[in-house]
């Protein structure tokens, strides 16, 4: 009897302690000395930036990658490195570091230092001869298909926008952000004009327009390395706060669903086969498991009604949520059951995703056999990140 208190003692904490901290998604990593990216940074040096302005922006982009980071290739074992290429921009443009030129910190930081104090002689600005310049030393940094799983950013320091003709640098931008290179710009601010800001700003991706005076400049463009370093490998989602929101906030976990039927424990054993560290999904929360079934709903290859298996079972007297080998199970703490369920059964362990009502597009958790039911599920796994080097 006392045996028997003490469990139901130990079962209330437990859940107390639970309810206090509930599980969650991992958040993209976050460590600037493993990021691994191939950055160009390109600046505005026509006379409008003045020499001031540029060693402001020489000191700014050394201090943005003395983190700890890794510059370079050649004198690292880890594959967690930047290269970090240079361009320089008024009427014409110049590249003055390709990807390979900066092999250490100290060698970004003296020539950073060399190269960018040097004014131009023209008024003229053309961000579009920038960014063109930048999109073929990114190009040439892919030859041979060189560090074709490493993300590329480029970041540009601007003081001036004009977009005549052929100098409109928004079908190149445009061009390099469908292809998956991010862009981050900072309008350098001379003359107070908020039109010139805005437009260097749209040229952006989502969240990475910044300008000159904002208070924590560093970290911002910091962050926005960090984001771009975080994503999924190809045919994977990334999961985010809003679903179809490209600014949304990312998390560090990427989903997969899939359309060949399977039941639950054979499904369980595919998304650990699939890719490295994989396991099918967790629902921490609604929000989750709201985004997971837009995904679905978005898939052509789901039909309706919508069935699926996620990563939940029954195991040793309570439900709990798949991770990757060798980690110990998530206790449920959530509750989404469809009306009536879970049901007692000591052959439906496992849990799937089920459109209650044909008419309702919602879906809720019923339990189910682990052997017996085959339907289609989603897999994940962790993001791509500073903590998790991909291939």
């Amino acid at each position: 009897m006392l045996l028997f208190a003490t469990w139901l003692l130990l079962l209330a904490t437990s859940s107390e302690i639970l309810a206090q901290n509930p599980p969650t998604d991992r958040s993209c990593g976050n460590d600037l000395s493993n990021l691994w990216l191939d950055v160009v940074v390109v600046v505005d040096n026509s006379i409008g930036m003045t020499q001031a302005g540029l060693t402001e922006v020489a000191a700014q982009i050394v201090t943005i990658f003395g983190g700890g980071t890794r510059i370079g290739t050649i004198a690292y074992s880890d594959k967690r490195t930047v290269r970090v290429g240079l361009v320089t921009y008024n009427n014409q443009a110049t590249v003055q570091a390709d990807l390979n030129r900066f092999q250490s910190a100290d060698d970004l930081f003296n020539s950073v230092f060399q190269i960018l104090p040097k004014l131009g002689a023209s008024d003229e600005v053309y961000l579009a001869k920038g960014l063109d310049a930048a999109e073929s030393v990114l190009s040439a940094g892919r030859k041979n298909a060189t560090r074709s799983n490493y993300k590329q950013l480029v970041l540009i320091y601007a003081s001036d926008y004009r977009d005549d003709g052929e100098e409109d640098p928004r079908p190149t931008a445009e061009r390099m952000k469908s292809s998956g290179v991010s862009i981050a710009t900072v309008a350098f601010d001379q003359t107070g004009n908020e039109g010139v800001v805005k437009a260097i700003g749209e040229i952006a991706s989502p969240g990475f327009n910044f300008t000159n005076e904002d208070a924590d400049l560093v970290r911002e463009i910091q962050g926005a390395m960090i984001k771009t370093n975080c994503f999924c490998s190809s045919l994977w989602h990334q999961y985010r706060k809003e679903f179809g929101v490209d600014g949304s906030p990312k998390y560090g976990v990427c989903l997969k669903p899939v359309a060949l039927t399977a039941a639950w424990a054979p499904a369980k054993l595919g998304c650990q086969n699939m890719i490295k560290s994989g396991y099918m999904v967790t629902e921490f929360d609604k929000q989750k498991h709201d985004f997971v079934f837009k995904l679905i709903q978005n898939d052509t290859s789901f039909p309706e009604p919508y069935v699926y298996h996620i990563g939940l079972s029954y195991v040793n007297g309570g439900y709990f949520w798949q991770q990757p080998v060798g980690h110990a199970l998530v206790p449920l703490n959530d509750s989404l059951w469809n009306p009536g369920f879970p049901q007692q059964s000591s052959s439906n362990t496992a849990v799937l995703n089920q459109q209650a009502i044909a008419t309702e597009i919602s879906v809720g958790w019923q339990n189910t056999n682990q052997y017996t039911v085959p339907e289609r599920y989603v897999c994940e796994v962790a993001s791509c990140d500073t903590d998790t080097y991909c291939e």
